[in-house]
C-alpha cells in the first residue's frame, strides 16, 4: 500500500524441495514463481502454512528493509517462518508475481516492451489470488497427509480470505493487518485522515487553522508544510486551513486515480471480506498491532463487535498487541512510520496460538 510521505494448477508440480532450497513453480498464465519451504525439526509434516504477502513487489522473505531504519535488515516472512517452524509447522513462502517480473526486467530490460510482459502485468489482483491458489494446491498435493493453512499480511490478509472461501484445501487462515474496506477507503484513511494528527499537533490553539507562527517551528512537518504554503493556501489569507491541508493530501489520490481503475474493477467483483468471515466455516485468527497506522486495529475490532453482537461464531479469534505496528513491530506512537523487525515475543505468541488451534 502506498504510504503517505509516506485450485488450479497449470503445470507439473515439482517434488518437495529440501530445506532452504529455492525452487520454481509454474503458476497462473504459465509464469514461474520461485518458492522455498521451511521445515520443522520433525519432518513428519502434518501442517503447512502458506504465507501471503502485503502489497507491492514482495519477495518470499517479505523484505521490509527499505521502509525500516537505514542499515536494518528486516525480513518479516523469514522471521514468521522461524516462529512457525519452532511449533512444528512447515512454511511455504514464494515470490510475488510483480517481484519476479521486476527481477526478470533487471536481467532483460527489453522484456518490458514485449506483449508477454504487458499481459502478465494486467489484472494484478486477480493474478495475486490465482498465484496463491496455485501454491495452496501445490502444498496440498506435495503434503497429502497435512492440513493446509494460510497466513496473510496486509493485502495478503484479504487475498487469504478470497482463496480460503473457494478452496477445498484450506483449513484456516491467520490475518495480520486486516482491513474490512476496499483499497480506496484504505488509501483515503492513510493519505487524508492519518496526517491530520500532524495538523492537530501544530494547531496549538485548536482553531482549525495553522498560522505562520505555528509553522515556524523546527519540526520537519512544519518546515514541509511551510514550504508548500504558496500552493496549499488556496484563498491566499496567509493561513493554512484544515480543509486546505486535507485537500492537498486528497489531491495526491485524485492525481493518481487513473492507475487504480483496473484494481477497482477487479476488487468490485470479489466477495467482501466481512461477508466471507460471516459465512466461513474455517478457522480465522486475527493478529493486530494497536499502533498499526496502515490497517488500523479498528478494522479487526469492527469484526469482533459484529461477531459479539450478532454473528456469534466460535471460529473467530482475536489477539491485539499493544505498542506494535503493521508488521507486529514495536512503534513509539501511532505516527511512527519506520518499520522495525517483528517483535519476537509477539511472533512466539502468534505461533503458540495457532499451534493450539490448528491441529
Amino acid at each position: 500500500m502506498k504510504l503517505i510521505a509516506f485450485v488450479f494448477l497449470t503445470g507439473l508440480l515439482s517434488s518437495v524441495c529440501s530445506a532452504n532450497d529455492v525452487q520454481s513453480l509454474k503458476s497462473f498464465a504459465g509464469y514461474r514463481l520461485d518458492y522455498e519451504i521451511d521445515y520443522p525439526t520433525d519432518k513428519n509434516i502434518s501442517r503447512v502454512v502458506v504465507l501471503i504477502h502485503g502489497s507491492g513487489p514482495q519477495d518470499m522473505k517479505e523484505d521490509l528493509s527499505a521502509v525500516s531504519a537505514p542499515g536494518t535488515k528486516n525480513y518479516f516472512f523469514t522471521d514468521l517462518a522461524k516462529a512457525l517452524t519452532s511449533r512444528g509447522f512447515a512454511v511455504l513462502r514464494y515470490n510475488k508475481r510483480m517481484y519476479q517480473l521486476y527481477e526478470q526486467l533487471k536481467k532483460d530490460p527489453a522484456f518490458a516492451k514485449t506483449s508477454k510482459f504487458k499481459k502478465l502485468s494486467r489484472n494484478q489482483l486477480n493474478a495475486i489470488i490465482k498465484d496463491a491458489e496455485t501454491f495452496v494446491g501445490f502444498a496440498a498435493k506435495n503434503f497429502p497427509k497435512a492440513k493446509v493453512y494460510l497466513l496473510g499480511h496486509s493485502e495478503g490478509a484479504n487475498v487469504s480470505l478470497q482463496v480460503a472461501d473457494k478452496s477445498k484445501f484450506v483449513e484456516g487462515v491467520a490475518l495480520i493487518g486486516f482491513i474490512t474496506q476496499g483499497r480506496d477507503t484504505v488509501i483515503f484513511d492513510q493519505i487524508v485522515n492519518r496526517p491530520l494528527q500532524y495538523f492537530d499537533s501544530l494547531d496549538t490553539d485548536r482553531n482549525g487553522v495553522l498560522t505562520r507562527e505555528e509553522l515556524s517551528g523546527k519540526e520537519p512537518v512544519a518546515k514541509s508544510i511551510s514550504g508548500q504554503m504558496a500552493i496549499l493556501d488556496l484563498n491566499k489569507n496567509g493561513f493554512l486551513e484544515r480543509s486546505e491541508f486535507m485537500g492537498g493530501n486528497l489531491s495526491n489520490i485524485l492525481l493518481d486515480a487513473s492507475n487504480a481503475i483496473e484494481w477497482r474493477q477487479e476488487e468490485a467483483a470479489l466477495k467482501r471480506p466481512a461477508t466471507i468471515i460471516q459465512e466461513a466455516a474455517f478457522d480465522i485468527s486475527f493478529f493486530q498491532g494497536e499502533l498499526d497506522n496502515q490497517t488500523p486495529s479498528y478494522n479487526a475490532k469492527a469484526i469482533q463487535l459484529a461477531n459479539t453482537l450478532k454473528w456469534k461464531k466460535t471460529n473467530l479469534h482475536f489477539r491485539f498487541f499493544e505498542g506494535l505496528g503493521h508488521a507486529l513491530d514495536k512503534r513509539t506512537d501511532y505516527m511512527d512510520l519506520i518499520f522495525k523487525p517483528a517483535d519476537q515475543q509477539a511472533l512466539s505468541v502468534l505461533a503458540a496460538d495457532l499451534d493450539s488451534r490448528w491441529k
